[in-house]
């Protein structure tokens, strides 16, 4: 199973742990930090995970809207962090 973090770099330390805990053996950070840009890299990278987990301070990613659109298209299930127990093994 993989998955997408998208957290600051300390949170996701903490979130990926959790994570392989559940199973989750790719784990991609998606640096939740502000800027102006535009990465669609990331948002290209949503089909091919199985969860987007939205770390507590993801609030300052910008294109955080397009990411979870991206998944709801998808179906693939957005999860706040405090939810990670909800990941369960394929």
């Amino acid at each position: 199973m993989s998955a997408m973090v998208i957290s600051s770099l300390d949170r996701f330390l903490s979130v990926a742990r959790k994570l392989e805990g559940s199973g989750v053996t790719n784990i991609h950070l998606c640096y939740a930090k502000q800027m102006d840009k535009f990465d669609l890299s990331v948002v290209a990278l949503v089909p091919f995970v199985d969860y987007v987990i939205v770390g507590e301070d993801a609030h300052n990613l910008p294109y955080l809207k397009h990411i979870i659109t991206e998944a709801q298209l998808r179906q693939i299930p957005v999860l706040p962090e405090e939810r990670i127990a909800a990941v369960k093994n394929k």
